[in-house]
């Protein structure tokens, strides 16, 4: 049966059309699109990226900070009595220091003295209500105290005392009972300073 020729050269004409489309397939497709250049990895790293300011410091302050009117009150009577009674300098009263000390036992008695001043005031302040507005201070100014008591009596530690010196048998033992005595006022010393400065 005779055919047109449309039939016979229908499948030639798409030839090129299906070779294309096969030649674009194992290409890989259709040209891609401009992709948008990468950043460099210097221009994303951390290091170079600008720094952002820091934000301004707070104005320093020359006095110290409070944190109630409480506090200013206990400063402010420290402060007084320490002016009032000056020289508790307690490192003068180390453990090998001698029983005759003078020193010593004048660095003790101001530090008692300003610590039964600074009660003193605080009480003045609010006699009705100063055992709860100030115990802390009250209480570890008084064992400051208590620790001057102890180095007077019974052994006269220092030169606190007008009390007879021991015997010389008991001398060193009295040394060591009274270094002791100095050290644990010390510490109590150590303990009120820490309720009265900011």
């Amino acid at each position: 049966m005779f055919s047109g020729p449309g039939r016979t050269y229908g499948p030639l004409l798409l030839l090129p059309a299906v070779a294309a489309v096969a030649l674009l397939s194992a290409c890989g497709g259709a040209p891609a699109e401009p992709s948008a250049p990468s950043a460099s990895p210097s221009a994303s790293s951390p290091a170079s990226r600008p720094s952002s300011p820091a934000p301004p410091s707070a104005p320093a302050s020359s006095e110290p900070p409070t944190t109630s009117p409480l506090a200013r009150d206990i400063q402010a009577a420290f402060r007084a009595a320490s002016k009032a009674h000056p020289g508790a300098a307690l490192d003068t009263c180390t453990t090998d220091a001698p029983l005759d000390d003078a020193d010593c036992g004048a660095a003790l008695t101001a530090a008692g003295k300003v610590a039964a001043d600074t009660e003193r005031r605080l009480r003045q302040k609010d006699p009705e209500n100063a055992d709860l507005l100030y115990g802390a201070v009250l209480t570890t100014a008084g064992a400051v105290q208590d620790g001057l008591a102890r180095l007077r009596h019974p052994i006269p530690c220092y030169g606190l005392s007008e009390a007879p010196q021991p015997p010389p048998p008991l001398h060193a033992e009295a040394e060591s009972i009274c270094a002791e005595a100095a050290d644990l006022t010390r510490s109590e010393w150590g303990i009120f300073l820490s309720t009265v400065e900011p």
